[in-house]
């Protein structure tokens, strides 16, 4: 009885997991040829700003992920409104200081370029 309780509460829980991403579109795209790798995927709603230099905002749940070759971002809703970023060059985490910005700015114009010169991404 136990084994059968222990049973029906983790279908429940599996349940209640996957009903939180029910209805959520994910798009990835992805560009390969023999000198580059590109990888863009994300869900929710992306809003970049008027001159496709940064994200101004990412709907609650929602998240940017972009890989150009060993580049990488990763730039979530932090859950108070804000973007929480992840910026990495290889192995090396890089800093949301002038730098980490340039490559933020350069990876959104990719991004706007490869996905139709959409501003707003849903």
């Amino acid at each position: 009885m136990k084994k059968i309780r222990i049973v029906i509460l983790a279908i429940v829980l599996t349940g209640l997991f996957t009903a939180c991403h029910f209805g959520r579109r994910h798009t990835t795209i992805v560009e390969s040829t023999d000198n580059n790798y590109i990888k863009i995927e994300y869900a929710g709603s992306i809003y970049f700003n008027s001159d496709g230099t940064s994200i101004s905002s990412i709907s609650p749940g929602g998240y940017i992920k972009y890989r150009n070759n060993d580049k990488k971002l990763e730039a979530k809703n932090n859950g108070t409104g804000g973007i929480r970023y992840e910026l990495f060059d290889g192995d090396q985490r890089l800093n949301l200081d002038d730098n980490g910005r340039r490559f933020i700015a350069d990876a959104v114009k990719v991004m706007i370029k490869k996905n139709g010169h959409n501003y707003n991404w849903r």
